[in-house]
């Protein structure tokens, strides 16, 4: 399943991705449907998702599906398969990796699947789509005259994110940081900015506020989700097991900053930096939660993808990335399956 015979040598998967050719988008469907078929197939239970996790927005567009895993699983898959090509998309057209390739998608394919916990519907996993777009505007401004339309997009993006998962307001902060870190915006851009956090609020309101709905909305949108710190995980072997893969791909995807800074354009150096604030921004809202959920640090998978993809391509040895590839994805199988081994 994962290889297939080459001239004098075995290619393995990942060497698939090793190309800028756009059918291979058809085999990245493949790949990550491969890695969530446990889920889709109904040999992975789901986790339980608090309906304090998600907006209004969410429940009533796809929370019903969380109450049939299977169907979940495949709207999950199909999520993270969009997202996947956002992903190449804004690294492509922003160069951020020497040669083009699909090791961005790839990457983020098997962080998105990596433990159970990201292979059902969440509100984290829908909010996540959003992200690709709003980093795509918010490196759009460099060394850019006309940046309204982008200044207004990146907060447009985040602020739709949080409707499906407030926690996501967040990342509002590291987009106006990201923008100013970018270039200098005079008083007018700025405004354009909160304007565009403005918009999806007052639409969303409205809609409920005609519904009758207009208070729960507010109450779900901007107190429901503020939480006190109480730092609460289950601490089993199963649980412990998840977040020590979990912790060893963000330590990873962090600690390559040497990579990812060496001989990098000014303006590209600018962009990792904002996907490291992406990281610990996320890593953040993970913990402020009264209950560590390892779903919640889906946020950062985008960022940590990217970086995985990095890495990837500074290895010159393509024998050892496919070795380290198959070891990942033995590590991430065993994990799915646990639960039915022991």
């Amino acid at each position: 399943m994962f290889y297939v015979v080459g001239t004098n040598q075995f290619h393995y998967m990942l060497a698939f991705f090793r190309n800028n050719h756009s059918t291979t988008a058809f085999i990245l469907a493949v790949y990550i449907a491969l890695l969530r078929l446990p889920a889709i197939l109904g040999w992975v239970a789901p986790t339980e998702t608090s309906i304090d996790d998600g907006g209004l927005l969410y429940w009533d567009l796809l929370g019903h599906l969380q109450l049939i895993p299977g169907y979940s699983a495949i709207v999950a898959a199909i999520l993270v398969y969009i997202q996947a090509l956002s992903i190449n998309w804004l690294v492509d057209q922003h160069r951020i990796l020497d040669n083009r390739n699909w090791y961005p998608a790839a990457f983020y394919g098997f962080a998105a699947s990596c433990i159970p916990d990201f292979l059902f519907l969440s509100p984290t996993l829908v909010a996540v789509s959003f992200i690709p777009f709003a980093l795509w505007n918010i490196f759009g401004v460099y060394k850019q005259n006309m940046i309204l339309g982008s200044a207004f997009n990146s907060a447009f993006w985040i602020t739709v994110a949080t409707l499906f998962y407030p926690p996501a307001v967040w990342l509002l902060p590291v987009a106006y940081l990201g923008l100013l870190n970018l270039r200098a915006l005079s008083i007018q851009k700025q405004l354009v900015f909160f304007t565009g956090i403005f918009v999806p609020v007052f639409l969303t309101f409205t809609l409920y506020f005609w519904n009758d709905q207009g208070i729960e909305f507010l109450h779900t949108q901007f107190t429901r989700w503020l939480h006190t710190p109480a730092f609460q995980f289950t601490w089993n072997f199963y649980n412990t097991l998840k977040m020590l893969f979990l912790c060893s791909l963000l330590l990873v995807g962090m600690l390559g900053y040497n990579v990812y800074y060496f001989r990098k354009l000014i303006q590209v150096k600018k962009y990792i930096s904002i996907l490291y604030w992406v990281v610990l921004v996320s890593i953040g809202t993970t913990i402020i939660h009264p209950e560590i959920r390892l779903e919640y640090a889906f946020m950062a998978l985008p960022a940590v993808g990217i970086f995985l993809a990095l890495l990837g391509q500074s290895i010159r040895n393509s024998s050892l990335v496919d070795l380290l590839h198959l070891g990942l994805l033995a590590i991430m199988f065993y994990i799915q399956f646990y639960p039915k081994l022991s």
